[in-house]
């Protein structure tokens, strides 16, 4: 009789981790999210059992926070954790913590958010979802970041998670969690940052993930402002610490140009469009417009260097019409 009720009870476990999974398709494929509430709502007057009622309560949850009505989620999915913890069902449980995660970070509660995402990352570890663990672990270094207390705390979460998205075999994760070490690091360590950065868009480049490599040079480019800011300030504190009345310049070097330099058009006096040769009526059409440089002279009445060549504008001169 006991094995009975045992086999009954997982197959009730089984029964709504299948509904939270039909739930999630139907949000995935693009239904809206005010219908499939309303679904929800229509079955919890149905359902009998805490299990399938604690998996509909999960998909009118995740449902109002696709609609953005995040205290009705909230609601509904803190319900559904605590049923779920009673009933010892670890893949949704741990499924129901990551909704009320999402959840806390969408209303900006970062003290829940850490909470929250520290009790859904160890419900994945003993569920044995390691990729959700290391999902869990980078919204935990998320929650540590957007709270602006300890930035190395932030990282150091963030790297545990690229190593667990490494583990899993998750390219794109892994360096998502490299991104967001960087970031964490770019105002207190620009140098560390920057080579995390690097790192990032290399994981990027090879998960096949542009738009996260796009991101990621974004980051390259403001660590590397940082650590140049940093440089010249230290340059600047040594000159003061010398006596020195000012800083000299330092003028900032680029990468030589590869190719030749970009035709400038009004160079020749002529405006070509294309390299293709023109037609006749095109021809006719240039011929018409006449362009010229108004008359320079030092001495208006305005300003001095108002008609300056510098500030001359093209005027339109008609063609000369032939007297009869």
């Amino acid at each position: 009789a006991a094995a009975a009720a045992a086999a009954a009870a997982a197959a009730r476990m089984s029964q709504a981790w299948q509904l939270i999974q039909q739930g999630r398709g139907w949000l995935k494929e693009g239904e809206c999210p005010y219908a499939v509430a309303e679904e929800a709502t229509e079955q919890l007057a149905k359902v009998d059992g805490k299990a399938e009622r604690a998996a509909w309560l999960l998909i009118a949850a995740e449902a109002n926070l696709a609609a953005c009505r995040l205290d009705a989620a909230l609601e509904a999915a803190v319900e559904a954790t605590a049923i779920f913890k009673v009933s010892g069902d670890k893949e949704c449980r741990a499924a129901a913590a990551g909704t009320v995660l999402e959840l806390h970070l969408a209303k900006q509660n970062w003290e829940d958010a850490v909470a929250t995402a520290s009790a859904a990352a160890e419900a994945c570890r003993q569920a044995q979802d390691s990729l959700g663990q290391a999902a869990n672990m980078l919204k935990l270094a998320r929650a540590r970041f957007m709270q602006m207390k300890d930035p190395y705390e932030a990282a150091r979460v963030a790297l545990t998670a690229s190593q667990l998205f490494n583990e899993a075999g998750d390219k794109s994760g892994a360096a998502e969690a490299l991104r967001l070490a960087a970031e964490a690091h770019v105002l207190w360590d620009p140098e560390q940052a920057l080579k995390v950065a690097k790192d990032a868009v290399d994981g990027f480049d090879a998960a096949g993930d542009f738009r996260g490599k796009s991101a990621a040079y974004e980051l390259v480019a403001a660590a590397k402002a940082q650590v140049a800011m940093a440089q010249r300030a230290e340059h600047a504190a040594s000159g003061a610490a010398r006596g020195d009345d000012y800083a000299k310049h330092k003028w900032p070097r680029y990468a030589q140009q590869r190719g030749q330099w970009g035709i400038d058009p009004f160079a020749h006096g002529t405006y070509m469009a294309t390299a293709e040769p023109l037609t006749d009526q095109q021809q006719k059409v240039q011929e018409k417009a006449r362009f010229s440089r108004k008359k320079f002279s030092w001495t208006d009445g305005r300003h001095a260097t108002d008609e300056a060549w510098y500030r001359q504008e093209l005027r339109f001169m008609p063609r000369p019409q032939e007297q009869q």
